[in-house]
C-alpha cells in the first residue's frame, strides 16, 4: 500500500523540489498552499507523513502541527521553514514535530530522512508485533506509545520500561531495577523506590490502556504482561 504524504507550502518551485524527489509508486502525493486548506486535508485525510511550511497564508504551520497531532499520533511531520531560530525549532518540537529542515535545504536530504523515518517506523512494528502489538518503543528518540498514544516518563521510569519490555520473558528484581537506575546515573533508588516507580509507570499506562501491562511476581519482582 502506497503511503500517503501531505506536502504544505506556499512556495511553487520548493514543492516541485520536494514532488521530485519523491517516487510516486510509493507515495501518494496531496498538496495544500495555505494553511486553512491544509488544516481542512489533515481533519478529513490520513495521512502518513506532512512536509510543514510555518510561513503560509491564513493559519501558520505552527497551528497546523498542533492539530495534525490532535488528529493523529502517527502522523510524521517534518517541518522546512527558514524560520530558524533555536526557539522556533524547539517550538516545532514540544508541539509534535519529527524534525525541523532550515530553508534553504537539500531535497535529496529531506528524501533521505523521509525514508529513514518510515523505515525506523516499520522495523518497530516488526520487532513489537512479535509481542505485544499495543507498545511501541522509538528506542532512538526513546520514547513509548501505548495505543499510539505517547507516554510521558521520567528518565528512571523509562529505563525500568525498557528493560522489562526488551527482555519480557524475565522477571526483574527490585535489587535488579535499582542496579540498572544506579548504572544509569539516575539516582541511587531503594526497593521501595523502585515500587514507587512502577506504581507511577501503571498510573499512566492506564490512561491509554485499561489492562496492566506490569505484572508483579510474587516474592521475586516485576515483568511485562504478554499479549
Amino acid at each position: 500500500m502506497k503511503k500517503r504524504i501531505l506536502i504544505v507550502e506556499d512556495e511553487i518551485q520548493i514543492i516541485k523540489f520536494i514532488k521530485n524527489r519523491l517516487d510516486e509508486n510509493i507515495f501518494d502525493i496531496d498538496i495544500s498552499t495555505d494553511g486553512k486548506d491544509a488544516i481542512s486535508k489533515v481533519k478529513s485525510n490520513r495521512y502518513d507523513l506532512i512536509t510543514l511550511d510555518i510561513m503560509l497564508p491564513s493559519i501558520n504551520g505552527f497551528d497546523i502541527c498542533k492539530e495534525t497531532r490532535a488528529n493523529s499520533r502517527d502522523t510524521f511531520i517534518i517541518i522546512v521553514s527558514a524560520i530558524n531560530k533555536e526557539e522556533d525549532k524547539l517550538k516545532g518540537y514540544e508541539l509534535g514535530a519529527d524534525d525541523y529542515i532550515s530553508k534553504p535545504f537539500s531535497p535529496r536530504e529531506l528524501s533521505a530522512k523521509i525514508k529513514a523515518l518510515f523505515k525506523r517506523s516499520q522495523e518497530i512494528q516488526i520487532n513489537n508485533s512479535k509481542f505485544n502489538k499495543n507498545i511501541m518503543i522509538n528506542y532512538d528518540s526513546k520514547e513509548i506509545y501505548i495505543n499510539s498514544f505517547k507516554l510521558k516518563l521520567t528518565p528512571s521510569e523509562y529505563l525500568i520500561f525498557e528493560i522489562l519490555f526488551k527482555y519480557h520473558n524475565k522477571v526483574f528484581s527490585r535489587e535488579e531495577l535499582s542496579q540498572l537506575i544506579y548504572d544509569n546515573n539516575y539516582g541511587n533508588i531503594d526497593t521501595r523506590g523502585i515500587d514507587s516507580h512502577i506504581y507511577h509507570i501503571r498510573k499512566k499506562t492506564k490512561l491509554f490502556e485499561s489492562k496492566e501491562i506490569i505484572k508483579t511476581v510474587r516474592g521475586i519482582g516485576y515483568k511485562i504482561y504478554e499479549n
